[in-house]
């Protein structure tokens, strides 16, 4: 339901804030007409959005082609600086999946179309078709036939998350069951021969990710798909404020409770005592590095960058002391989740193990005597979370998003 705290309605707002009628920018002009509500979605395309987007492209571009690509360490597989080679592709896979966690942050328009399939195609974590390790050994095997065509593939044998097994999974036996016939002979091959097929899909993978990184670019840019207009025009205003509310709720449906919240038990996802299996990156084990820059994200996307932001909306409506509380919670929550050793792969499969969540639950009641760990790192999310559902929906004046009416933990 939607909390009507403030006299006049958001679109009202909104309309008597556009750009055109008075852009002195004064105070006094600016108390008269409301807020600037046009000049604030131009500022997420303009200096969020697009240099997001853009340096996610230039990422995944070095991904595939650059000298710490997939490319380069496909071509040295049987000589002498393989291993460094490897290590250098994996280092540029973390650089591009750091820029790509940035990126979840803002999934509107064309990133969130037909069911997000343009995200998913690039990474489908936390998507109806999440990675499968089988799906990606088949599609190994019959990415060795003449005309084998990747976009027929499902996602979840495609993007990042598919090219973080090929990279960092020593293991090169297959993970289908015996009736699955493309894999069937498999694991009797030369361990060089397997290895050379699993690069070659790393590398159609590689190429993939530029493709629809290019493609996210083009949609936005004004000489390309223009999508820029679209979320700028006043008459899609309302809908497009909605929609980055929306996105910006990622750091409680995914952040908090899908990375975090399954995998320690703290969610009703989970209904063990532990989920170590429902990790995020668990092959390369930078889950909790996925978490922190989400969280740095999400502080870019209340401010707005340094332009006008949803931060500038509370202090419009006379809450400034507010603003600085939550993002004061936002920066603990991103100290917090900065750690790296034990990964929580690690914590979870421990945790399991033991045969209790006692003192998951006890770090989650008391995270600044129980720091760092994942369970503590999760109260610092949801000291965050909480004032995302209640100070932020109010003074903005916005429901919910639809899948977060609810919460499960």
């Amino acid at each position: 339901m939607r909390i009507y705290r403030w006299a006049l309605p958001l679109l009202a707002v909104a309309v008597s804030g556009c750009v055109g009628d008075d852009q002195s920018g004064s105070a006094e002009s600016e108390t008269t007409r409301g807020f600037d509500y046009q000049g604030m979605m131009a500022n997420y395309a303009d200096n969020v959005f697009l240099p997001e987007y853009r340096a996610f492209a230039d990422q995944a571009d070095e991904l595939a082609e650059g000298i710490n690509s997939v490319e380069f360490y496909c071509e040295s597989l049987n000589d002498s600086d393989g291993a460094s080679r490897i290590q250098r592709a994996r280092d540029q896979w973390r650089s591009t999946m750091d820029q790509w966690q940035r990126v979840e942050l803002f999934q509107v328009g064309p990133l969130a179309a037909n069911g997000g399939a343009l995200r998913n195609r690039i990474y489908s974590f936390g998507s109806s078709a999440p990675l499968s390790e089988c799906a990606v050994d088949q599609s190994v095997v019959l990415a060795q036939e003449e005309g084998f065509n990747l976009s027929a593939r499902s996602f979840n044998a495609r993007g990042l998350d598919a090219l973080e097994y090929l990279l960092f999974s020593e293991d090169l036996t297959h993970h289908c069951p015996s009736q699955i016939s493309e894999t069937e002979g498999w694991n009797d091959l030369p361990e060089s021969t397997r290895r050379q097929q699993r690069c070659d899909y790393a590398q159609r993978l590689a190429d993939d990710i530029v493709d629809a990184s290019q493609t996210l670019v083009q949609t936005w840019e004004p000489e390309g798909g223009d999508y820029r207009f679209e979320w700028v025009n006043p008459a899609n205003q309302e809908d497009n404020l909605k929609a980055l509310s929306d996105a910006i709720f990622y750091v409680e449906l995914q952040t908090k409770d899908r990375k975090l919240g399954v995998p320690t038990g703290l969610h009703t996802g989970c209904n063990a005592v532990a989920c170590p299996d429902a990790v995020e990156s668990p092959y390369s084990e930078t889950s909790m590095r996925n978490i922190q820059v989400n969280m740095k994200a999400f502080l870019q996307g209340f401010k707005g960058g340094n332009g006008l932001g949803f931060d500038d909306i509370f202090v419009h409506e006379g809450f400034p002391d507010v603003k600085e509380a939550f993002e004061d919670a936002i920066i603990d929550a991103d100290v917090r989740s900065g750690y790296s050793s034990p990964t929580l792969l690690q914590q979870m499969r421990a945790q399991h193990e033991s045969g209790s969540a006692q003192d998951c639950q006890n770090a989650a009641a008391n995270p600044e005597d129980n720091y760092p760990g994942a369970c503590a790192a999760h109260a610092y999310l949801k000291r965050v979370t909480d004032r995302l559902r209640t100070d932020f929906i109010t003074i903005v004046n916005l429901d919910l998003p639809e899948r977060g009416q609810s919460d499960n933990d």
